[in-house]
């Protein structure tokens, strides 16, 4: 019909043909989501040995190869699940050959040596835990151990390598794992509780982008073949390592989807769930406080997380989750030929919150706490990234405040998430005030209060390109005691001690004059003579 032809919106229209163009690659019907390999904790503890090595994986559901660097040769890597209190050990060994391809300071390089981060758990930023400036070369090891706190939530979190200059090429090329942290016995409702998990791992495969990276970073690695049906200028979303697999559901049954968005260019995750309720029950590993909140998409940023309910009503049906951003059906609910089943409307929840998590959106700003933190150009507060500068001081159990511009920036914090206190929000629900972030886009103010670790809290831009070329920096969180009742300081310092600055530049002056004393002395005496 002509007319429904031009009366259509472009990027449906868009979404039509690239839908078109993914159904001829991959037949009548895609293959099964793929089940994830799971290691899970006993006794408080998960020990595992973890490798960075070189990998070939044929994508399902496509003609497309890559040989890249992967997590023990999987693509994505294992899921690790975890409780309140565990301690995490990983025995990680990087296997990449050697390349002779040296690091080069705030450019895309060092493509083969590497690191770990455990993105968004609340543990502490320095060794043996979630330190992101050690550097592991190629053939060497290192052992993690990090701690979670006992009273640590629930949630959905990731792992992936964190090395500057080549964090986006690893990232990139498909190094990720997903992480959870268990709900604790009766902290959910049972209809959470009961709902049937789907792991959504989704990944940005952007083979034009890949490739400028790979050749930027003179990486002779990385390579993709086939995707004949594709057009490698376009970005495409894989599902746990396939394109537009099948989740097969019943209807009327509630689905607990935990997604990640493991990007590293731009574009946020927005899926759209056709014909399906879709209600919001987490963000970034922390529960929202005003469960069920009904949204039509999610507005994931890069590096971000969303846990949601999902119902599909009719039997013997098929519905698309679509990535409007990206306009491309990334994976489909297959209903099951059985009757609905009777499932209840979802009942309202407030979530009990640890104390790293108190809501601040009352409570004063300690003296001093107050900063700005920009991210344009590359930079971050016009400055870019050096291992030995922390952009803001704070000290444990201040209440800090951060006012963040990063319009058309993906802002991430480790160690500790942060919540939103005013503005980023939008019209569709999804982002509301005083939810809790580790990852945010747009300008706003935000506030978090570190009560638990002391030391260096990495802050930088989620596109990963952006923190490999230098929109990176550090905070720094100090001790206190009654002889140190802590303050706040905003802009660049040097992390050398300030007191060893002094002391060197007075050591310097008292130099100068003794020297200039003596020159003085001997040309006076020149003089004389």
């Amino acid at each position: 019909n002509m007319e429904i032809l031009f009366t259509t919106p472009r990027w449906t229209l868009n979404l039509i043909l690239l839908t078109l163009v993914v159904r001829i690659q991959l037949g009548a019907a895609s293959s099964e989501i793929q089940s994830l390999t799971s290691l899970s904790s006993t006794n408080r503890t998960l020990e595992t040995d973890w490798t960075l090595e070189s990998a070939t994986v044929q994508i399902p559901n496509s003609d497309i190869t890559l040989t890249t660097r992967l997590f023990n040769g999987q693509y994505p890597g294992p899921t690790l699940r975890l409780k309140a209190g565990d301690e995490l050990q990983v025995h990680f060994t990087n296997q990449l050959e050697d390349q002779g391809r040296p690091y080069v300071h705030n450019e895309m390089s060092a493509p083969d040596e590497t690191n770990l981060h455990f993105h968004g758990l609340h543990v502490s930023g320095e060794l043996p835990s979630d330190d992101v400036t050690y550097v592991i070369q190629p053939g060497d090891s290192f052992d993690y151990v990090t701690v979670l706190p006992d009273n640590h939530l629930g949630g959905t979190h990731w792992m992936h390598p964190h090395r500057h200059g080549s964090t986006s090429l690893q990232v990139g090329g498909g190094a990720f794992s997903l992480i959870v942290v268990e709900d604790e016995e009766g902290f959910v409702p049972d209809q959470v509780k009961n709902a049937k998990e789907v792991l959504f791992l989704a990944h940005q495969l952007h083979p034009e982008e890949m490739q400028q990276a790979s050749q930027q970073s003179s990486d002779g690695l990385w390579s993709m073949s086939g995707g004949t049906a594709i057009d490698i200028d376009e970005e495409l979303v894989t599902v746990n390592g396939q394109l537009n697999p099948t989740i097969t559901a019943h209807a009327g049954e509630w689905m607990r989807f935990r997604i990640l968005w493991a990007a590293w260019q731009e574009n946020t995750l927005d899926l759209h769930f056709d014909g399906c309720e879709m209600k919001l029950l987490a963000k970034d590993g922390v529960y929202i406080h005003d469960f069920p909140r009904s949204i039509t998409a999610t507005r994931i940023a890069q590096g971000g997380r969303a846990d949601i309910m999902v119902r599909c009503p009719n039997a013997s049906s098929r519905y698309s989750i679509q990535a409007t951003e990206q306009q491309q059906v990334v994976a489909t609910i297959q209903i099951s030929d059985d009757p609905p089943q009777s499932s209840d409307d979802l009942e309202e929840w407030t979530p009990t919150y640890p104390e790293y998590l108190t809501d601040l959106r009352t409570t004063s700003v300690s003296e001093g706490c107050a900063c700005q933190t920009e991210l344009d150009d590359d930079t971050i507060n016009g400055q870019l990234f050096e291992y030995d500068t922390y952009l803001h001081e704070t000290y444990l159990n201040a209440v800090v405040e951060r006012e963040v511009f990063a319009q058309g920036h993906s802002y991430h914090q480790h160690v500790y998430p942060f919540q939103l206190i005013s503005g980023f929000f939008d019209n569709t629900g999804y982002i509301k005030e005083g939810d809790w972030h580790d990852t945010i886009i747009g300008e706003g103010v935000v506030r978090y209060q570190p009560n638990v670790f002391t030391g260096k809290v990495m802050i930088h831009c989620h596109i990963l390109e952006h923190e490999d070329e230098g929109m990176m920096t550090m905070e720094y969180v100090h001790p206190i005691s009654n002889d140190n009742p802590g303050t706040c300081s905003c802009g660049a310092r040097p992390s050398v001690p300030i007191a060893l600055i002094v002391g060197i530049s007075v050591g310097a002056v008292v130099c100068l004059m003794v020297v200039g004393f003596f020159v003085k002395k001997k040309f006076y005496s020149a003089d004389k003579n």
